[in-house]
């Protein structure tokens, strides 16, 4: 009898659109949940928000829709099943034959089609269209908000009280919130904590509460928000404050790697210390900072990252010289070269100082190609 419930809340997962409503006045809230389909905590809190908002949609000023990601993968209980959907979005136009064939290249393909369909519908009627993308993960971990280095991210993510981190973009490719915001549209992630956590799915329903109400499609109280809020609050001494990946550590194999016990999120970490084993290698942190993400399942190729923290002072200096005249002026500095409109290619063997710290201030996306060359996008 249990394994028959389950496998019926299973299909019930797997439904494309979760749960929707369509008005006509106010902006667009479109949330995905279960892009990786061992991450069912945003599933489950869509269902429970669904289920208040459905009395209230005579009141609601605004659209809604809550879409499933990887239904497959959903229904298997893992991360993916052939490829990361979650790694895919750049390749959509140009995928091998290997990720055609894929189960996620078709659930990526009906993702985008339902993207494509949203905007199509209300951007010609000029209005807002926010996006949400839901996740766990596989560490223990307090809530927080990755997102693409946009001004509008920035200032959506600020309503929130709980640690922000900038430019993810640059270390994790091929995202769904690049996709989303290179169209042109802001699009955040929120990370609610462990996969298995009861809190990451309150710490959900909180925080789309919140958005919610930010966005005007609902209206709450002072006193419900601030319940809210506390919520989102780390538990621990964890700062509320911005950061940004200082080192990513990939993995080759994931079956072959072993992060060291016991590391948390944001946890503090000195340069030396003993992090993971990757195919019978010691593996220590090569700078200091707070470990990120550290990988606790045997799915994925991120295998920690280390964050610094990033101050208030500089993003407020970034956001006033990002469309300034300096942009102008990027080609005649040494070893930059652009090579299409708003991208350029960094020799570093030329320019071998603040690089990366210049375009950040300027609002480029700074990829590495190689060794000895950056790539800079300017983001939109």
């Amino acid at each position: 009898m249990h394994n028959e419930k389950e496998t019926e809340q299973k299909k019930d997962d797997t439904n494309r659109i979760i749960w929707s409503h369509e008005a006509e006045v106010g902006p667009i809230f479109v949330v995905f949940a279960g892009v990786h389909g061992n991450e069912t905590a945003g599933i489950n809190a869509c269902k429970q928000i669904a289920n208040a908002l459905e009395s209230m949609k005579g009141d609601m000023q605004g659209s809604v829709y809550m879409i499933s990601g990887n239904k497959t993968a959903i229904e298997e209980g893992v991360r993916y099943i052939d490829f990361d959907l979650n790694r895919i979005w750049n390749e959509l136009d140009s995928g091998s034959d290997e990720l055609r064939e894929s189960a996620e290249w078709k659930e990526a393909l009906e993702i985008r089609e339902i993207i494509k369909g949203l905007i199509g519908r209300y951007s010609d009627d000029m209005k807002e269209i926010y996006f949400i993308d839901l996740h766990t993960t596989s560490a223990k971990s307090c809530a927080f908000i990755p997102f693409n280095d946009t001004l509008e991210n920035r200032r959506i993510a600020l309503r929130f009280p709980v640690p922000q981190i900038l430019g993810i973009e640059e270390s994790i490719h091929g995202t769904l919130l690049s996709y989303i915001n290179d169209l042109g549209y802001p699009a955040i992630g929120f990370e609610a904590g462990s996969h298995t956590d009861p809190l990451s799915i309150e710490r959900t329903e909180a925080f789309l509460w919140i958005y919610l109400d930010y966005v005007n499609i609902v209206n709450l109280g002072i006193k419900e928000l601030r319940q809210l809020e506390e919520k989102l609050r780390p538990e621990s001494d964890i700062p509320i404050k911005y950061y940004e990946i200082d080192h990513h550590y990939m993995v080759e194999d994931p079956l072959t790697f072993r992060m060291k016990k016991g590391y948390v999120n944001f946890d503090s970490i000195r340069k030396g210390d003993f992090l993971a084993y990757d195919d019978h290698q010691r593996i220590n942190a090569p700078v200091s900072g707070f470990i990120f993400m550290p990988l606790y399942q045997k799915k994925g190729n991120d295998g920690f990252f280390i964050l610094k923290g990033r101050s208030p002072f500089w993003l407020e200096i970034s956001s006033i010289f990002r469309d300034s005249f300096l942009n102008n002026y990027l080609h005649y500095l040494p070893g930059v070269e652009e090579f299409q409109p708003g991208a350029y290619s960094v020799n570093l063997t030329i320019a071998r100082f603040f690089v990366k710290e210049i375009f950040h201030l300027l609002g480029y996306r700074v990829i590495r190609k190689d060794e000895n060359r950056l790539i800079c996008y300017k983001r939109i």
